[in-house]
């Protein structure tokens, strides 16, 4: 096994293990070193912890795409294997903050309060 190929199994390995490990614990408090952190979701204890749920659900979708792309990587010969599942990955968590925003702006309104 390349150096290259070994480094598509350990970005996605790494990537899905940290997914899961926030899925599973996401940060109890706000706080400034550990969740996903945008002005919005620390607005107040009740976004942060939408936000921190609906972001690791993304994250995990990510992180399994990512996994997919670097095991379909190993199959052809082609180079920058890694800059493609890098590109991927960088895309992907770009699309989950999009979509964890989204769905602030759905549950929540511009002063932090519950809409509905």
């Amino acid at each position: 096994m390349t150096v290259e190929n070994s480094a598509l199994l350990f970005q996605g390995i790494l990537f899905l293990s940290l997914a899961y490990y926030y899925l599973k614990k996401p940060p109890k408090k706000i706080n400034h070193l550990y969740g996903y952190r945008t002005r919005r979701s620390m607005a107040n204890q009740e976004i942060w912890d939408f936000a921190n749920r609906q972001s690791a659900k993304d994250f995990w979708r990510v992180a399994i795409a990512t996994v997919a792309i670097g095991v379909i990587l190993l199959l052809f010969d082609i180079s920058f294997k890694v800059f493609i599942q890098v590109g991927v990955l960088l895309i992907g968590l770009g699309i989950s903050v999009w979509h964890t925003e989204k769905e602030i702006d759905k549950f929540f309104d511009k002063n932090g309060n519950k809409k509905g």
